[in-house]
C-alpha cells in the first residue's frame, strides 16, 4: 500500500478533535528531533520503532524521510535485521523489508516527479 493511499492520521485526529491535534504537534516539535540527537538518527528510530509494532503506513512515511536525510536503504535494511530473534519475528522483518522496498520506490517516484 502506498503512504498517499490512505489519509494521514494526523488529519484524521485533527478532523475530530483539532485543538487537541494542535497540541499533540507542539509536543512533537518539543521532541523531534530529540535534542542533540540528529534528524536522521530520529527518524531511523521511529522506523525500526514502526516495524517492531507493524504500522505500515507511518513506518514508510518515516523511512521515506529516514531516506530524505541520507539515510540509506541498505542501512534501514540491516537495521531491521538486527532486530530478527529479539523484537521482531521473522514474518514481521519480512514485512519490514518488503514496506521498506515500497518506501523506496515511492521515494525514487517522487524524486524523479520533480
Amino acid at each position: 500500500m502506498k503512504t498517499t493511499d490512505s489519509p494521514a492520521t494526523s488529519a484524521r485526529l485533527a478532523a475530530v478533535n483539532r485543538e487537541a491535534m494542535a497540541h499533540y504537534q507542539q509536543m512533537r516539535a518539543m521532541v523531534m528531533p530529540a535534542p542533540g540527537v540528529d534528524p536522521a538518527t530520529c527518524e531511523t528510530m521511529l522506523v525500526m520503532q514502526l516495524a517492531v509494532l507493524g504500522f505500515e503506513i507511518p513506518f514508510k512515511v518515516h523511512a521515506m524521510r529516514a531516506m530524505a536525510l541520507a539515510v540509506s536503504k541498505e542501512h534501514l535494511q540491516q537495521l531491521v535485521l538486527a532486530g530478527l530473534g529479539a523484537t521482531l519475528i521473522a514474518p514481521q522483518a519480512g514485512c519490514a523489508l518488503a514496506w521498506l522496498d515500497e518506501a523506496y520506490e515511492e521515494s525514487q517516484q517522487a524524486a524523479a516527479a520533480r
